[in-house]
């Protein structure tokens, strides 16, 4: 199996089980889904660091995007604690 092929099946199967977690769980804040599958995403794309140069391009630039959106999420949690 190549390289691509794991890391797509690992993506998959650590949302799946997160998901099902966070779902068995009862968590019903969106937010807590986004940020944890951010996680889980950064950390499998961190393993797989044995790509071509164009297809670790790619996902940086999914990564940036990824965590750009966790850090819109904590601050908007952040400024919701301060407002209270």
């Amino acid at each position: 199996m190549k390289i691509y092929n794991r890391y797509i099946v690992s993506l998959a199967l650590a949302a799946g089980l997160v998901n099902i977690l966070l779902t068995t769980l009862g968590q019903n804040d969106l937010s807590v889904y986004f940020i944890i599958n951010t996680i889980v995403y950064l950390v499998i794309t961190l393993l797989y660091v044995y790509f071509n140069p164009r297809a670790r391009k790619a996902l940086n630039t999914i990564s940036i995007v990824l965590f750009a959106g966790f850090m819109v999420i904590v601050t908007l949690n952040f400024v919701e604690l301060m407002l209270r």
